[in-house]
């Protein structure tokens, strides 16, 4: 019913509230915008805010391997020939949302299952941050990224994690599904892994 791939009331949203409140919240010092992308709503929306008060902001989105939308955001179309199973969650589509602005956006990078995985698991491990599957895709882009471009401290990156862990607490957390899915290898179990 909200048709929110295409819905322009999803962009018209995060540029209203999302973008100026990150924009507050860094006092105008964010350098980058780093977001999964589904719907594109909040990247977009967020982003072009953004852009309009600093056009050196970079915007980043993520992608899952397997997902088509890097592929939209380089040519302007979906690429049926990309697309294969991943089981990366709330990341990636198999067409082109109307809400994804080509023009808007930086970068597009792809992100690995099991690197979005780990990087989730490590975030609740390490920081106490119970967060979802795309949003440990989200912050292991944005980590690529500061290695990357060797961003200093100058640099301040935003990385929006929008889904909680509770969801996948029988997967993602799930040692033993992990395993299943050749996420882990029985030697990985319990480690956390870079």
């Amino acid at each position: 019913y909200l048709n929110q791939y295409d819905n322009p009331a999803n962009v018209q949203a995060h540029y209203e509230s999302t973008g100026p409140e990150i924009w507050r919240q860094t006092a105008g010092h964010i350098t980058h915008l780093v977001a999964a992308m589904g719907t594109c709503g909040t990247l977009c929306g967020a982003g072009k805010y953004l852009k309009e008060q600093n056009p050196d902001i970079q915007i980043i989105g993520v992608d899952a391997y397997g997902s088509t939308l890097k592929e939209a955001f380089e040519t302007g179309e979906a690429d049926i020939d990309a697309i294969y199973p991943y089981l990366t969650e709330a990341v990636g589509k198999d067409f082109m949302p109307l809400n994804l602005n080509r023009d808007i956006l930086t970068d597009v990078v792809k992100v690995t299952d099991r690197a979005g995985a780990l990087m989730a698991r490590r975030l609740a491990k390490e920081e106490s941050l119970l967060v979802g599957w795309s949003c440990g895709t989200a912050t292991q882009a944005a980590v690529e990224l500061a290695i990357r471009e060797n961003l200093g401290s100058e640099a301040v990156v935003v990385v929006i994690l929008p889904d909680h862990g509770s969801r996948y607490l029988g997967k993602l957390y799930n040692d033993e599904w992990m395993v299943a899915q050749g996420l882990l290898t029985p030697e990985e179990v319990g480690l956390v892994l870079a």
